[in-house]
């Protein structure tokens, strides 16, 4: 694996945000929190069709908790914390948590509810961070970690690594067995990340370079490990002591989510939202229209959770701190 200063030398370390994740979750803050949702990852349903939305995202945020041993008086960092949901329940339970986000919009919106939340990326996290907290989460964050144009140029393995050598030394290294839990897309088979850059024209219609592309490249912003890279990305600061297979869940929290949406901003009642969020749009034009067609014109989002074997997989890690 890459050294540290290797790591730094190619930019991970210093590496900007991309554009197109804190615009995805600007027009998400425009468009979804309006119409009801404020967190699309998994919610955890336990093979439980009748279990409704909400029920299944309180129970994913407690599942996590435990697997991270989080209760009273640990320090719980949440790494791409959202609105706080998370958060929320670590809150309950006694902990002290903090969070960051490369959202502005999701800070405002968590300051007005006393959440101790930052603008930050993790990777430009300094050395005043080191050893703070017991247990760290990063709940369907870690998806716009690295970029399709970091896999183009083969950086995909150096960003898993330092991300795991970041949370590393942001653990305590006096809490016992400390816990770094994350959920993640993952990659069932691995395209071509140059495809995946090219022009939509290039793409045959409905094929599986489509719906990634307009996921990943232009709409969504990001990059999909696949199985096994990240075990051997945290080789020798983590060990795996748990895996589990979240791709059904999060399928039936993407429907339910995605229709109701759907539902809201295209009726009538739909125009103020629209309204709202002009001015956002003319800032970012193409972005909005990519996004809308993801998700509302060819559903590229869900579609990548649908089918057996699903496209894709989500899967809930849990590791332990090593060295």
């Amino acid at each position: 694996m890459p050294s540290v200063n290797r790591l730094t030398d190619t930019g991970v370390e210093h590496a900007p945000t991309a554009r197109r994740v804190v615009t995805c979750y600007s027009l998400f803050d425009a468009f979804m929190t309006r119409c009801g949702f404020t967190d699309l990852t998994d919610g955890l349903y336990e093979g439980d069709p009748n279990r409704g939305y909400e029920h299944a995202q309180a129970r994913q945020a407690h599942v996590l908790l435990d697997r991270a041993e989080v209760r009273a008086g640990v320090r719980l960092l949440d790494i791409g914390c959202g609105y706080g949901r998370i958060l929320k329940a670590a809150q309950a339970r006694g902990a002290k948590g903090w969070g960051i986000t490369v959202s502005p919009e999701q800070v405002k919106r968590n300051a007005a509810v006393g959440l101790n939340v930052r603008l930050r990326n993790y990777k430009h996290l300094g050395p005043e961070w080191d050893g703070q907290f017991d247990a760290v989460i990063a709940n369907g964050s870690l998806e716009h970690f690295a970029q399709p144009e970091d896999a183009a140029a083969g950086r995909d393995d150096a960003v898993y690594r330092h991300l795991f050598e970041t949370v590393h030394r942001l653990l305590d290294p006096n809490t016992h067995g400390a816990k770094f839990v994350t959920t993640a897309i993952h990659f069932r088979d691995r395209p071509d990340p140059r495809r995946l850059l090219a022009s939509e024209s290039s793409l045959a219609r409905g094929s599986a370079e489509f719906h990634l592309a307009r996921v990943l490249s232009h709409g969504f912003g990001g990059w999909y490990p696949v199985a096994g890279q990240l075990e051997a990305c945290a080789d020798g600061l983590f060990r795996l002591v748990h895996q589990e297979d979240g791709t059904d869940d999060y399928r039936r929290t993407s429907e339910a989510c995605l229709a109701a949406s759907g539902r809201r901003i295209h009726s009538s009642g739909g125009l103020p939202i629209w309204l709202g969020a002009i001015p956002l749009m003319l800032r970012h034009p193409v972005q909005t229209v990519r996004l809308y067609q993801c998700i509302f014109g060819s559903e590229s989002w869900n579609w990548q959770f649908r089918g057996d074997p699903a496209p894709t997989r989500l899967l809930r890690h849990t590791w332990e701190r090593v060295g």
